[in-house]
Parts: C-alpha cells; structure tokens; sequence
C-alpha cells in the first residue's frame, strides 16, 4: 500500500476471486479460501490497477508507464491478448463496457488524462475530457445506453454519453480531490467520495 493513495480491488464476474496489485505483480485470491492465490509477473513497471472483464475471461491491468496488458484468465499460463499504451502515465483506473468490448483507462499522462477504446484493436471509441488535472476514477453504466463518469484532483466529476463518448456536463459536489465514482448494479444512481470526506449520490437523468 502506498500512503494516502486508494488501492483499487477488483473481482470477477461470479464471485469467486478477487484481485489487487503489489509492486509489479497482479494477484488473484479466491474469495472463501484467500490462500489458493495466483500471480501475473508480466509488467515491467508497478502495476496500479487490474480488472476483470465482465466475460470473465480476460483482465486488463495497467502500470505506472501508462501500459495496458489485456491477458487471458482460463490459462494458467495467462497469455498477453492486447497491449496498448492508451496514456503516458500511471494508469489509475480501468473500466469495461458490460459486452466486454471497450475499456475506459484514466490516470496522469502529459497529453490527456484518459482514453476509451475498443479492446480489439485500439481504436477509439470517444474522448475523455473535461478535466485540468489527472483522474482518479472512472466507470462505465452496466447497460445500455452506456454512461461514462470520471473523478479528478480537480474537484470535479465528468459525465458522457456515448458510444462514442462525448463530454456532457460536470458535477461539482466535492471541495477537494474526487478520488473515486462508481454507478449503482442497477445504473440509475451515481455516487463519489472524495478528499473531503464526502460520499454524494446523484442520479442523472440525461437519457438514464
């Protein structure tokens, strides 16, 4: 753990395993027996943040350079599928479309703070934007249509519509750095918790 920095947990799908990062390595524990554990030594930099597809089938972890690496999880030799270098710092947060076919990344990096695209190929479906300082956060509603929402140092919470994502209106709820969102299971409410101690529940309703 790195003092006063949020470390993202993540789980899969069914429930049965959870995952973190330490130093360079993903780990995978199962949930009723957190000895049976599993690590992916693949990155060349410590690794920030690692999530499940919503398939199962893959996780897409990301590391301090900014490099994504989408790997198979039925394997357990873990093969690299995909990797991308989306942004051109430490990754701070990652996202998948519940169709397990676009990846939102989010963190530092000295042209744009993050990226959306197709796990395939890289391409981009949408801009993230809105923000003057690095993200912390982001998710992506569990249905369609699709939501993105993302929390930064500066304050402030972004909403999109997409695919492909486009910037629609800010949240200002928070006096200090907004270091996580998340939507509800059901979509329909969105809440952050930020710096200031605060825990804000929106419900948006542009096209929800």
């Amino acid at each position: 753990m790195e003092r006063g920095v949020a470390k993202v947990i993540g789980g899969d799908p069914k429930g049965n395993n959870f995952l973190y990062t330490n130093g360079k390595c993903v780990i995978i524990r199962n949930v009723e027996n957190p000895a049976i554990a599993d690590i992916y030594t693949e990155h060349a930099h410590q690794v920030t943040v690692a999530k499940y597809a919503p398939s199962g089938f893959y996780i897409a972890s990301g590391d301090a350079s900014g490099k994504i690496r989408i790997w198979d999880t039925t394997q357990k030799e873990h093969m690299l599928k995909y990797e991308y270098t989306p942004i051109s710092g430490k990754v701070k947060d990652i996202a998948w479309t519940e169709d397990s076919k676009r990846i939102a990344v989010v963190g530092d990096g000295r042209e744009k703070f993050g990226a959306v695209f197709l796990w395939d190929s890289g391409s981009s479906v949408g801009e993230i934007s809105g923000h003057a300082k690095l993200i912390n956060s982001v998710d992506i509603r569990q249905k369609r249509p699709y939501r993105l929402a993302t929390a930064s140092d500066d304050t402030c919470s972004s909403f999109f519509e997409g695919p492909p994502f486009k910037f629609k209106f800010t949240l200002r709820d928070h006096s200090q750095f907004v270091n996580c969102i998340r939507f509800s299971p059901d979509g329909s409410r969105l809440v952050t918790a930020g710096a200031d101690g605060q825990v804000c529940c929106q419900m948006p309703s542009v096209g929800m």
